[in-house]
């Protein structure tokens, strides 16, 4: 099973209902094609400063080779880990875009696949949509009539 995430569009762009049906569905697992394509995925998802980071980091690295003698096993484990890290980090880098344009978090979402967890998002939605808001008031809870004990490096109940 995994887990998806549901961002709704930022408020104005429709009724409650419009931003249901506008919700987008982010798989939270590694991304295949952000490990191996990099930059070229970067720059497909329209992530410009993700994008110019990598390219900077990959510059330096060349100039470390170039000028300071870094070795070729060393190089190529640097681009492992980068890929790693964007193979482990697309999709939150794409949650983090949405989140800087006003997209909101809406659920989390746990499914087999991305249809079974548009069904799930919508069925809780739009359940929840027909409701009445209810309100509710908190519990009371009863007061202790004498000395509550204090558990810590505290001064006794009473104070000083």
């Amino acid at each position: 099973m995994a887990f998806y995430t549901v961002m709704i569009p930022p408020p104005g762009s429709g009724g409650a209902r419009d931003e249901i049906e506008q919700a987008r569905l982010q798989p939270e697992t590694f991304t295949w094609p952000a490990f191996i394509f990099g930059g070229l995925w970067l720059l497909g998802k329209r992530l410009w400063l993700a994008t110019l980071v990598y390219a900077v980091l990959w510059g330096a690295l060349f100039y470390a080779r170039n000028q300071l003698g870094l070795t070729s096993g060393a190089l190529l484990l640097c681009h492992w880990s980068i890929a790693i890290f964007l193979g482990l980090e697309g999709q939150n880098l794409i949650g983090r875009k949405l989140a800087r344009q006003g997209w909101r978090l809406a659920d989390v979402v746990e499914a087999r696949d991305l249809p079974e967890a548009e069904r799930r998002y919508f069925e809780r939605a739009l359940a929840s949509e027909a409701m009445p808001p209810r309100v509710s008031l908190p519990p009371a809870r009863p007061q202790p009539a004498g000395p509550v004990p204090i558990i810590g490096l505290f001064p006794e109940a009473r104070g000083r």
